[in-house]
């Protein structure tokens, strides 16, 4: 006697079939791999972490101390350039990257996807936060933002942080964007070239960082005697480095216990030293609230349309 279909039997085995495969993918998803268990750590860099360099040899020292320290740690780092926060996040999510190298500014956009436990700059020429200042000559007896128009402006190539702070003081003073303002605007391979430029004529003003501007001086009397600080901005980490918050903490108790104890490791010392870095510290909120008051300001004259 052949068998009555019953679609109501048909119907449960689908559902069965449905639930089973659903289950399976679940299962597959708590079991897999943890993304962390590696001997690897995959560091992206946006920014320079140092300007007394030239690039090319800013990008080598950020990797050989960045290497050194995960060396530490018993990890290899791994590196890649990223160009947009956009592409940093996405990585972030998908545990394809553990920690970025990038200017303050940059970082503000992804500092949702740090621990925020996890933040780190470095101390270069014994100062933690620095200000970005605008350098002009004594002789030339500028007073005002107003009196540099039309003239020559160096800077450091890559200081994006820099080029923001004059935007801001720029249109602050109903004065054009530093585009249409400076007649020229030259950017230099190192900061000491800048200010030797600016010292040598070379130029009319100067977007460099305070600390360097010590620095020169205390290399050279002339320097302090010859240039002057137009504007300075308030004191802000020119670089930050931040830990993806979904790394594990076995892996950061390493990182923190490591540079708690930098002293024990002096070839990593050495090498921070070479490119003027003292070495690396923690920061915090407050560390960040100068450069998160400069981005609002940024933005507001953005909308502006100015």
């Amino acid at each position: 006697m052949p068998q009555t279909h019953n679609p109501a039997v048909d119907l449960l085995h689908f559902v069965f079939a449905i639930c089973l495969i659903v289950t399976l993918i679940f299962w597959r998803e708590c079991h897999a791999d943890d993304p962390y268990d590696r001997d690897v750590a995959y560091i992206g860099i946006m920014s320079r972490a140092t300007f007394f360099s030239n690039p090319t040899d800013s990008s080598i020292a950020t990797e050989m101390i960045f290497q050194d320290v995960m060396r530490n740690i018993a990890r290899k780092g791994v590196f890649n350039r990223y160009h947009s926060t956009e592409d940093v996040v996405r990585e972030m999510k998908r545990h394809r990257l553990d920690a970025v190298i990038t200017n303050v500014f940059d970082y503000l956009e992804i500092d949702h996807m740090v621990n925020p436990n996890q933040r780190y700059s470095l101390v270069i020429g014994h100062d933690l936060l620095q200000q970005v200042v605008l350098l002009t000559r004594r002789s030339d007896k500028i007073t005002s933002l107003a009196q540099l128009k039309h003239k020559r402006l160096i800077h450091p190539s890559g200081f994006k942080l820099a080029k923001i702070f004059l935007d801001v003081e720029l249109r602050k003073a109903d004065l054009p964007a530093t585009e249409q303002f400076f007649s020229s605007m030259v950017a230099n391979t190192d900061i000491n070239s800048v200010i030797i430029d600016l010292f040598f004529n070379k130029a009319d003003a100067a977007l460099v960082t305070d600390t360097s501007y010590r620095i020169a001086s205390e290399l050279n009397k002339q320097i302090s005697q010859s240039l002057e600080v137009l504007i300075a901005s308030k004191p802000i980490p020119p670089i930050v480095i931040g830990v993806n918050k979904s790394v594990p903490v076995n892996f950061t108790d390493k990182v923190d216990e490591m540079l708690a104890n930098l002293d024990d490791y002096p070839k990593t010392v050495h090498l921070l030293s070479l490119f003027k870095a003292d070495t690396i510290v923690k920061i915090n909120d407050d560390d960040l609230q100068s450069a998160r008051h400069l981005k609002q300001e940024y933005e507001k004259l953005i909308e502006r349309d100015y």
